[in-house]
């Protein structure tokens, strides 16, 4: 796992960071089409990766 410095990826550089996907969005269809009723998350821990080369950042404030 990196650490992040600076807000920038120690690895290639990159700003650009995204979450694991552990949410899920609970839908309801209604005239016609789906609405989001709200969102719920899977896992309680955070990760952060880099967007650019995928390292996972250790990043606390998450």
């Amino acid at each position: 796992m990196k650490q992040a410095n600076n807000s920038k990826c120690t690895k290639c550089n990159s700003e650009e960071f995204v979450t694991e996907p552990n949410q899920y969005d609970i839908l309801r269809f209604v005239n016609g089409k789906f609405e989001v009723i709200r969102s719920e998350f899977t896992d309680e821990e955070c990760k952060i990766f880099c967007r650019e080369c995928g390292a996972e950042i250790n990043n606390k404030s998450c």
